[in-house]
């Protein structure tokens, strides 16, 4: 059965902006600022909607023990008001990619958020062949361990450019060098070579448990599908209590610092969470499929 919810502020990026929305058969049928059909409404104007994060997290698919998977989901994430995360699996060797992608598929089946599944591969096996598996496999992005800035020289860019084509799924790097004065090197020779070679590509590595930023996931093809509240979407979304302090907040600190301020917790039109209860569902979250990665432009996010 459908319903309205009436007047709610949806907050995205600290921009407030109040709305009606239907929802019926867990999506949002329809977003505008009032509806006149006669069906059960729900007054939204005491709390602040927010898309739920999508985050890095290489943790919880190393978590062979059901148990210790449960507890740290619902911990580290749904707690923390996240609904999906994006994984890596390390890939060693080229022939390896498949069996290891498998394998971190099956150690996610009991999984109760969403997620997707990247690679990460050092530099040195990327290759022609490599990426045309990538795009067999659908894979969204490759995240590329880096030790020496002169070993980007030695890449055939021009190859591996017409490879991803026209799959696009970026390239992200990793760099693993402690001197810091190396690490800046290799990250300004990375991105002139990702320019002069227009590769869709990432400047900055990902951040271990934190929030992924919004260039990355539309480079990804996970936005705007994903960790936004749209029409036709699905009913993800996170609740708090409407307070001016909650708008300032920055989204990154949200997730660190107040996530106990969240009432309610939507995931596919489920309630997962309200406020420290979670309701704990294995095996209902999904292997997002990304169709096309860097579809959209990052210029309207």
């Amino acid at each position: 059965m459908g319903y309205i919810i009436e007047n709610i502020n949806i907050l995205k990026k600290q921009a407030l902006k109040k709305t009606s929305m239907l929802v019926e058969d867990n999506r949002i049928d329809m977003i505008k600022e009032t509806f006149w059909k006669g069906i059960m409404k729900m007054d939204g104007s005491p709390y602040i909607m927010t898309p739920t994060p999508i985050v890095y997290d290489n943790h919880v698919k190393e978590l062979l023990n059901p148990k210790q998977q449960r507890d740290y989901i619902q911990e580290n994430l749904i707690k923390k008001g996240c609904t999906m995360f994006v994984t890596a699996c390390n890939v060693k060797k080229e022939r390896e990619l498949l069996g290891e992608l498998n394998k971190t598929k099956n150690m996610l089946l009991n999984c109760a958020v969403d997620y997707v599944i990247c690679i990460k591969i050092p530099l040195k096996i990327l290759t022609t062949s490599l990426i045309r598996t990538c795009k067999k496999a659908k894979i969204p992005a490759i995240i590329i361990e880096i030790n020496n800035s002169d070993d980007l020289y030695k890449v055939p860019w021009g190859w591996i450019k017409e490879a991803i084509f026209p799959f696009n799924c970026p390239l992200i790097p990793e760099f693993l060098m402690i001197d810091e004065e190396e690490r800046n090197r290799a990250q300004i020779t990375f991105a002139a070579i990702m320019r002069d070679t227009n590769i869709p590509s990432l400047r900055k590595d990902l951040t271990e448990c934190d929030i992924i930023p919004y260039e990355a996931l539309i480079k990804m093809g996970i936005y705007p599908f994903k960790g936004n509240i749209y029409q036709s979407g699905e009913v993800t979304y996170n609740l708090y209590e409407k307070s001016r302090s909650i708008i300032n907040i920055d989204e990154k600190e949200l997730f660190h610092y107040h996530y106990n301020r969240i009432l309610v917790t939507y995931h596919k039109g489920k309630c997962i969470r309200t406020g420290e209860k979670v309701f704990y569902l294995p095996g209902f979250g999904e292997q997002m499929e990304i169709k096309v990665p860097s579809f959209f432009s990052t210029g309207g996010v």
